[in-house]
């Protein structure tokens, strides 16, 4: 069975609005060149922001910016007051140092829950912002009543936005993780073994049916076009059809990981408010 975050996003987002209508929040979104999937992000922030009453504000930077000029920008927002929450859109070209840049924003303006103090923060079990995809993951698992505790969960793909940070709110909720990568000596024997499968590397449909077993759960947290501009999952269709329930690509994670962000950004809102 398919299963979607539309309710859950509409939960989150009723109590975002209600949020935005006490205390003033504005997040910057640094984004740099034009790839697809980024631009299809993006907008689905600025939409989002429109519908709970949040200033969205989007800086568009040429794919041939330089890194000062990245470090200029973000050295402002961490300085504008109005500026509740800063994020920059990844992938960036290579020519810049993402993680440099991440880590140049204050942490109490980390609206992804990436900066290394926040990171921390997860690793040690803390109260904090954390990364809005593995947020919307464990959201969607237990909204779908899925047990994790004791399971066998293997996770495709090791980034610091999702992988990483994922294995840690994983391993939180007692289950048993692998966290598998492009140096996995046999991917396929450890995607069978999962009770849980949860895949974030951009590749489409890279997880085939027999990468999977019968009656696993599988969220597919992928973005990816195909040839026909089709957004597609990085599992295939005849994989999923063997889960006992799999998230669905488009309308799964990617619609919660948006209200995650904005979760973030009002728990930042209030961190600042009860300091000031």
């Amino acid at each position: 069975m398919q299963i979607y975050g539309k309710h859950i996003r509409e939960t989150l987002k009723q109590r975002i609005y209600q949020t935005a209508r006490q205390i003033s929040m504005k997040m910057a979104v640094v984004q740099v060149g034009d790839d697809q999937p980024s631009q299809v992000y993006v907008n689905s922030i600025r939409r989002f922001g429109e519908e709970v009453g949040v200033a969205i504000e989007v800086y568009n930077l040429p794919a041939s910016v330089q890194q000062s000029q990245v470090e200029e920008l973000i050295r402002q927002l961490n300085n504008d007051p109005d500026t509740t929450g800063i994020m920059i859109q990844t992938p960036l070209p290579d020519h810049l140092n993402t993680s440099y840049l991440v880590n140049s924003i204050q942490p109490s303006k980390d609206v992804e829950g990436i900066h290394n103090y926040n990171l921390g923060k997860l690793i040690s079990r803390e109260e904090g912002v954390k990364p809005s995809t593995p947020k919307a993951i464990v959201r969607m698992l237990k909204e779908h009543d899925v047990l994790i505790s004791g399971k066998n969960v293997t996770i495709v793909g090791r980034s610091t936005i999702v992988g990483s940070p994922l294995a840690v709110m994983m391993t939180a909720e007692d289950g048993t993780v692998t966290l598998c990568h492009s140096r996995t000596g046999d991917l396929a024997a450890e995607t069978r073994r999962a009770d849980i499968l949860i895949v974030a590397i951009g590749r489409k449909n890279f997880i085939t049916a027999d990468m999977v077993k019968e009656g696993a759960v599988i969220i597919d947290a992928g973005i990816n076009f195909n040839e026909d501009g089709k957004m597609v999952g990085d599992v295939a269709e005849e994989a999923k059809e063997k889960a006992s329930l799999a998230s669905a690509v488009p309308g799964g994670v990617g619609v919660i990981t948006v209200a995650e962000l904005f979760d973030n950004l009002c728990i930042l809102a209030e961190s600042s408010s009860s300091h000031n």
